[in-house]
C-alpha cells in the first residue's frame, strides 16, 4: 500500500474550517468510543499487564509519511515499528508442555511443520524444537521471524484442546443447520461422502470438516477437535478467558475468537487459553492477542495505528481490549478504518480489497 505524499499545507480559510470540523466530529466519536471502552472495562482485572516490550522509539525519520487531520506527518516507518518492533514482543508467560502434548498426539506433524515453515522461509529454530518437545523453559515471544510457527502450534492448541468453546460454542452451533439440511437429503450425503450415506451427520462433523481452522488443517497433523486435554482451565479462568474470546476479533473476518472459524481465531483462542491457565488476567490476554495478531496483519495494525494517531491519541497508549473490539479489529471495523484514512487523504486509494484472508 503506497501511503500519500503530505498535502500542501497552504489553505484556504473554507476548507480549515471543514477540515477542523471533520476532526472535531471524529474527535467526539472517539471519546465517545474510549468511554464506552472505559466502562465496559471498568468492571474488568484492574491488574498492570505483565507484558515484558521494549517499544519503539517514537520519531519522525522518514520521507515516506502519512499526513494527519492536523497537519502533522507520520512516519510510515514508524507506524511499522509500532506494531512489529524489531525487538518483538515478549510474554511473561511460558509454553510449558503444552505443545508437545500436540506432538505426541499427532495433532501436529513436526515433519510436516517443518516442510511448512521451510516454504514460509522461517526454518524451524533450536527454540522452536525445544518448544516442540517440551524442554523451552523461555517466555512466549512474537516476532517478525517466528510468525508462522506460533500461528501453527497455537492453531493447533486451540482447534484441539477441549474447551467448550469448541465443543460446545458457535463452531458448532454454527454447523447444526448444515448438518440437518445434509440429513435430510440422503443425494447431497452420498456427494460429500459414501461412507456418511447411513450415518445421521452431526453438527461435529461439520464442524470439523466445513471451516478454514478444520477443513484446511490437514497439512499441519490429525485433526482432533476438542478431544485432547492439553489445557484444563478452572470456572474463575474459563470465565476471563470467554469473556476476552467473545470481545477480541480478527481484521479478516466479524467473528471473534470464541468463533474460531479460521486458523487465525483459532490461535487467537489458543494463545488465551493457555495465558489463563497460567493466572493472566484480561488485560494481559488482549494485550497478548493485540501483539501477535500485529504481526500476523501488521498492514492492517499500522493503518489502525495511523487512524488513532492521525487523532491525537499514541496508539502504544490506546487500552487493548479497545483496539481488540469490533469497532477496529473486525473485517467491517477495519474496513471503517480504512476509508476514513482514504477519505481524508491519509491513505491513497487501494487497489483490490481493504480486508485480510481468512484462509488456512
Amino acid at each position: 500500500m503506497v501511503l500519500k505524499n503530505v498535502r500542501k499545507r497552504k489553505r484556504t480559510k473554507k476548507n480549515n474550517y471543514l477540515k477542523y470540523s471533520v476532526a472535531l466530529v471524529v474527535s467526539l466519536i472517539i471519546i465517545a468510543f474510549v468511554l464506552m471502552a472505559v466502562l465496559h472495562t471498568s468492571s474488568r482485572s484492574g491488574a498492570v499487564s505483565k507484558l515484558i516490550n521494549n517499544a519503539a522509539t517514537y520519531h519522525n525519520t522518514t520521507n515516506t509519511t502519512t499526513r494527519t487531520l492536523s497537519g502533522n506527518t507520520i512516519s510510515t516507518a514508524i507506524l511499522f515499528a509500532q506494531v512489529t518492533p524489531q525487538t518483538g514482543y515478549t510474554l511473561s508467560f511460558k509454553w510449558g508442555g503444552s505443545i508437545k502434548k500436540l506432538v505426541e498426539a499427532g495433532a501436529i506433524n513436526v515433519s510436516n511443520l517443518t516442510t511448512i515453515l521451510n516454504n514460509s522461509h522461517q526454518p524451524l529454530t533450536l527454540s522452536e524444537k525445544d518448544i516442540l518437545n517440551g524442554t523451552y523453559t523461555g517466555y512466549i515471544q512474537f516476532n517478525s521471524t517466528n510468525t508462522e510457527f506460533v500461528q501453527i502450534v497455537l492453531w493447533g492448541l486451540g482447534i484441539n484442546n477441549n474447551n467448550t468453546i469448541i465443543t460446545k460454542g458457535p463452531i458448532i452451533n454454527a454447523s447444526t443447520p448444515y448438518a440437518n439440511s445434509i440429513n435430510a437429503n440422503s443425494t447431497l450425503k452420498q456427494q460429500l461422502n459414501q461412507n456418511i450415506t447411513n450415518q445421521n451427520i452431526t453438527s461435529q462433523w461439520v464442524a470439523s470438516h466445513y471451516f478454514a481452522s478444520t477443513g484446511g488443517y490437514g497439512p499441519i497433523g490429525k485433526l482432533q477437535m476438542g478431544m485432547l486435554n492439553v489445557i484444563n482451565l478452572t470456572p474463575l479462568e474459563q470465565g476471563e478467558m470467554y469473556d476476552v474470546a467473545t470481545h477480541s476479533y480478527r481484521p479478516c473476518c466479524d467473528n471473534p475468537t470464541a468463533f474460531p472459524d479460521c486458523n487465525h481465531g483459532a490461535a487467537a483462542l489458543g494463545l488465551i487459553e493457555l495465558l489463563a491457565s497460567q493466572g493472566a488476567n484480561q488485560t494481559q490476554m488482549f494485550s497478548a492477542v493485540q501483539y501477535f495478531y500485529q504481526y500476523q496483519f501488521p498492514q492492517q495494525y499500522a493503518e489502525i495505528a495511523a487512524y488513532f494517531d492521525s487523532q491525537g491519541m499514541n496508539y502504544s497508549h490506546v487500552n487493548s481490549s479497545t483496539v481488540m473490539g469490533f469497532n477496529f479489529s473486525s473485517y467491517s471495523g477495519f474496513s471503517n478504518v480504512n476509508q476514513y484514512l482514504q477519505k481524508n487523504g491519509i491513505l491513497q486509494q487501494l487497489s483490490g480489497s481493504s480486508g485480510a484472508s481468512c484462509g488456512a
